[in-house]
């Protein structure tokens, strides 16, 4: 029986009177990869931010590695076994693309040569060598999506939240992401990934989990969600 490495029971997070996420129940084991779809609006941001630490829970609680970090901040070294992407990127528009993926070695540890050895060679599998040494203000969507995916690769978390990966990608781009994913869950990284690409999403995951209006409406295998009668009304409608 696989084990559970992301065990998330009964979260939840309001806004002023605005239940954004109630009662989500969610179980990741070694290795797999999760889908987190649903409508706009649906918490799945709100979801990933309670996970990684961003915003504080109201309840429920989140035990990584079997460690409860449930009240434990994302900068915390009992959170360094996840890694979470953000939609619109997180690169620092002035420092190159090596110096953008050598943050992830540097805040778990590493030395800043060793940081920066680990970045060259990440960018490498990326396919970005030939851009490297460029300002991320220079780079493309799609590379400066892909720097995530090259941090991803320096940090080696144990589980990786993406939200939105392929959002204004190339379909070539895209399929370097999904070859990235599944190279990574073969060295023992489970995903969470937020994605509106069904197709692309559902050709890589496991499971998939539907919240709409803060809550899971569904989840199961990529075929029982879409033979979901309720899912397709709506949202795969």
């Amino acid at each position: 029986m696989s084990q559970t490495i992301l065990d998330v029971s009964k979260i939840a997070k309001a806004y002023g009177g605005n239940q954004v996420v109630s009662g989500v129940d969610l179980s990741v084991t070694h290795n797999e990869i999760v889908a987190l779809v649903g409508p706009n609006g649906a918490g799945k941001t709100t979801t990933l931010n309670l996970l990684s630490g961003q915003i504080s829970l109201d309840s429920g609680s989140i035990h990584l590695a079997g460690i409860d970090v449930s009240r434990l901040g994302p900068s915390r070294p009992e959170r360094h076994a996840l890694f979470r992407s953000f939609q619109n990127g997180g690169t620092f528009a002035k420092l190159t693309a090596v110096q953008n993926v050598a943050i992830a070695g540097v805040v778990r540890g590493m030395s800043l040569f060793d940081a920066n050895q680990a970045a060259v060679e990440a960018l490498d599998r990326v396919g970005m060598t030939p851009v490297a040494y460029w300002q991320a203000n220079k780079l493309s969507g799609g590379q400066r999506k892909l720097i995530d995916f090259a941090r991803l690769l320096v940090a080696n978390p144990r589980v990786a939240l993406l939200d939105e990966p392929t959002a204004g990608v190339s379909p070539s781009i895209m399929e370097v992401m999904g070859e990235l994913v599944q190279s990574m869950r073969r060295l023992n990284t489970a995903f969470v990934i937020i994605s509106h690409d069904l197709p692309w999403v559902f050709g890589l995951c496991d499971r998939v989990v539907v919240l709409a209006t803060g809550k899971v409406m569904c989840a199961g295998s990529p075929e029982e969600v879409r033979a979901n009668k309720d899912v397709q009304e709506a949202y795969l409608a």
